[in-house]
């Protein structure tokens, strides 16, 4: 009876610190639905308080090391942008949940681009930013922030691989007439 006891102590005890229900252990993960149009996520790392291109790209976010710093939307209002994409975030007063937006054409320069959310918190062995791969040509959508938090800044980043290259009309049309002259030539020599 008393190992069924100390069993279930345990277990209740573990239940507890997992869920948070006892000591500050609050777990929060990314979840796609958290940015509208991203189709992958990745947690920050606890111990790195920011995001920044270096982070990035030394821990191969989404298996890329090639990523460029875009642009940042600071709430309240601050904008920063060294490539400027129009990025527009709102609202830009601290809160949980929002819109962004930039500039569609940022798509003929980056073949990926990422969103990162980072909180305004502070305090040892937490995540405090979460990454967004965004889907192929998405430049808008709805923003919500994990566990409630409010958004201290969204970050854009770009890597230039893998932006398709649109073949031209006169391509198409060379092609198509030298098909249509290796056919002409081929009748002629089997007279």
């Amino acid at each position: 009876m008393k190992k069924l006891f100390l069993y279930s102590l345990i277990l209740l005890a573990s239940f507890a610190f997992t869920f948070g229900i006892i000591g500050n252990a609050q777990a929060l993960f990314c979840n796609i639905s958290d940015v509208t149009g991203s189709v992958d996520c990745a947690d920050g790392i606890a111990t790195v308080p920011n995001d920044s291109v270096d982070v990035l790209n030394l821990n191969s976010y989404f298996g890329y090391n090639d990523w460029e710093y875009l642009s940042k939307q600071e709430t309240p209002g601050s904008l920063e942008e060294p490539v400027d994409i129009d990025l527009v975030v709102s609202p830009t007063t601290g809160t949980n949940k929002g819109s962004y937006s930039f500039n569609p054409d940022t798509w003929s320069t980056y073949g990926d681009i990422i969103v990162v959310l980072k909180d305004g918190g502070a305090g040892p062995d937490s995540i405090k930013w979460f990454a967004y791969l965004l889907g192929n040509g998405i430049s808008s959508g709805d923003w919500k922030y994990p566990g409630g938090k409010d958004l201290s800044h969204l970050s854009v980043y770009g890597r230039k691989g893998n932006v398709p290259v649109p073949e031209p009309a006169t391509i198409l049309l060379l092609g198509s007439g030298l098909v249509g002259l290796s056919g002409f030539g081929r009748k002629k020599f089997k007279k």
